[in-house]
């Protein structure tokens, strides 16, 4: 008797995939409400998941806020909390690449939490189901220190944009990278 385990995929976005959307909207095309209807809905059903810093490091501090800033507004739930598995993921991730982040920097980055997250969604395999979490940024995949390269060192798969959109059978709706 072989069981057949059933698959779940879930993205989890980095900051600069949200802000690519917005900047893509905003200024390279306009993006049709039905790709931000089928995003939102990938959302509600926690297919997209991203973390709480990546909602703060777009939300905090607009006194103008731009269209993605409005548009995750409620959608906080999609944006998960720190866990005791990614504090720890986060120190070997930063120990590992250490200039995944900027140590200038006052506020907590995204980046490391992204991948934690990540990894710990793709631990949590059930009887019944499997899941793979793949990282959605826009990081130069060629750099030996950006979001792709961790990924890739902690065997996690890495899409850009586009590649997302290929993925999801929405390529049609992108033009441009």
């Amino acid at each position: 008797m072989t069981s057949s385990k059933k698959s779940r995929k879930l993205y989890c976005f980095d900051t600069s995939a949200f802000v690519m959307l917005s900047r893509t909207s905003e200024t390279i095309i306009q993006l049709p409400e039905k790709l931000w209807a089928h995003l939102e809905k990938m959302m509600k059903k926690g297919v997209i998941i991203s973390h709480t810093i990546v909602f703060d490091e777009i939300s905090s501090g607009t006194k103008n806020p731009d269209f993605i800033t409005k548009w995750i507004a409620d959608k906080k739930d999609s944006f998960l909390k720190k866990t005791d598995f990614q504090i720890q993921k986060v120190s070997q991730i930063v120990k590992k690449f250490p200039k995944l982040i900027d140590i200038a920097q006052e506020h907590e980055q995204a980046d490391p939490w992204v991948i934690a997250l990540a990894l710990e969604k793709c631990e949590e395999k059930t009887l019944f189901e499997e899941c793979e979490c793949v990282v959605v940024s826009h990081e130069n995949p060629k750099s030996s220190i950006k979001i792709p390269a961790v990924c890739k060192d902690f065997g996690i798969r890495h899409l850009s944009l586009k590649e997302f959109f290929n993925e999801i059978g929405l390529s049609a709706y992108i033009t441009h990278s």
